[in-house]
């Protein structure tokens, strides 16, 4: 039997192992996939770069020689655009000023390799069916089909880190969709494209598209390739009638700096969607598993924030399953402190992502605003504390509450009609 396996060898499932291997802890990874496989989101935040140093992984992204970001620049519809370094706010235990684009397909078969490297057990082409429960509902293991046979994996700790599938969640019906957000994101690559400013050429670039509820992204892939994605919402999609070609295209336009970007580019690949994005589960641990990164939550992919996140839940799911190992307790009780973390914070960034909607595209006043300045850059890094960004979300709760009230304000006309909590 195996102390615990992974379902899903991502960013999330794969720094797990990395922890539970450093711990002495053996595990088993089942990807249902063959890697390299593509994947969207090829942003990271710095706060990556703690994680990377503390799995060993930090040399193996400089040798990849992935494109190096050093902020993101935020365009609004009609004003200057805002630019934030990252070497603004030092971290602890990060000590560079940049951060890494990545195609995910060749960063996650590098991070699989690691894996391998440091003791996980990782098994490609395998289908989790289901996991098993005893009579008590404690977890026993995962029925897989894997060479078109199928077998029991016996475990004391199953952890899902398959993403938006969700298979516990789905499994156990905890999976519920965001009362609110209903995002979609469409995206593609393309060549030869105006990156802007020579300094700012490899941030992460944000334009804002408040006629779609939305927002779209560019990310180089290398010195060639650049990643764009566009992020609407649903129903605007709808009743604008167009086809999925014709409503990208469209909303490359809304944009007058997006467009100037892309005016001369050509996309070198298929147009790709992603839907169901906004969800979490209502339990994020049981008896004998976890949840982790998309698999427990996703409200929304703004700020590239995903990986980053993802890849600090499974840092402190690997605490508690070594807790859980060293007192031989399995039991729900044993992960708590895992869920009311996953929970807290993820209110936090349900707040923030609803306050980002409503004052789009007014978003960038808050950013300059030197009160507001830190607090917000450190939200953005995905690391969210619930009992630290309280008072930033308070303030601009506040902000909304003035603007609304007061009918000549500088800002009256840029709220968008999107609901808080």
């Amino acid at each position: 039997m195996s102390d615990v396996v992974i379902l899903g060898a991502g960013p999330a499932g794969l720094t797990l192992g990395c922890y539970l291997a450093e711990a002495g802890i053996p595990c088993v990874i089942l990807e249902k996939a063959h890697h390299p496989r593509p994947h969207v989101g090829e942003s990271l935040m710095p706060s990556t770069v703690r994680i990377f140093r503390e799995i060993g992984f930090l040399p193996i992204m400089e040798a990849a020689e992935f494109p190096r970001s050093g902020g993101i620049v935020y365009h609004p519809r009609r004003r200057q655009s805002t630019q934030i370094a990252y070497a603004e706010f030092p971290q602890e235990g990060v000590d560079q000023a940049y951060t890494y684009h990545v195609d995910r397909s060749k960063f996650d078969m590098l991070l699989l390799k690691h894996a391998e490297s440091r003791g996980c057990h990782i098994v490609q082409g395998a289908t989790a069916r289901d996991v098993v429960f005893d009579e008590d509902d404690f977890v026993t293991g995962v029925r897989v089909g894997v060479a078109g046979q199928e077998m029991l994996v016996p475990a004391r700790v199953v952890v899902d880190a398959a993403g938006r599938g969700t298979k516990v969640g789905r499994q156990l019906g905890l999976r519920r969709d965001h009362p609110v957000l209903d995002q979609f994101a469409l995206h593609a690559w393309f060549f030869d494209m105006d990156r802007g400013k020579r300094a700012t050429a490899d941030y992460t670039h944000v334009y804002f598209l408040p006629e779609l509820r939305g927002w779209a992204w560019q990310a180089p892939i290398n010195s060639e390739i650049t990643s764009i994605g566009l992020v609407a919402d649903r129903t605007v999609y709808h009743e604008s009638g167009l086809s999925v070609e014709d409503f990208f295209v469209e909303g490359l336009g809304k944009n007058a700096a997006l467009a100037k970007a892309t005016r001369a580019s050509k996309r070198i690949n298929e147009l790709k969607g992603e839907v169901n994005y906004s969800y979490q589960l209502e339990q994020v641990c049981g008896n004998g598993w976890l949840a982790i990164g998309d698999a427990a939550r996703f409200i929304d992919p703004i700020f590239s924030s995903g990986v980053s996140a993802a890849m600090h839940t499974a840092r402190f799911a690997a605490e508690q399953i070594q807790t859980a190992v060293e007192s031989g307790d399995f039991g729900r009780a044993t992960f708590l402190a895992y869920e009311d973390k996953m929970l807290a914070d993820a209110a936090i960034w349900d707040d923030f992502i609803r306050l980002f909607y409503r004052l789009l595209p007014s978003f960038t006043n808050v950013v300059e605003s030197p009160r507001h300045r830190l607090a917000v850059l450190r939200l953005i890094q995905g690391e969210v504390h619930a009992d630290s960004y309280a008072p930033i979300l308070d303030e601009m709760r506040e902000l909304v509450r003035s603007v609304e009230a007061t009918d000549d304000h500088a800002l009256r006309g840029e709220l968008m009609e999107f609901p808080l909590r």
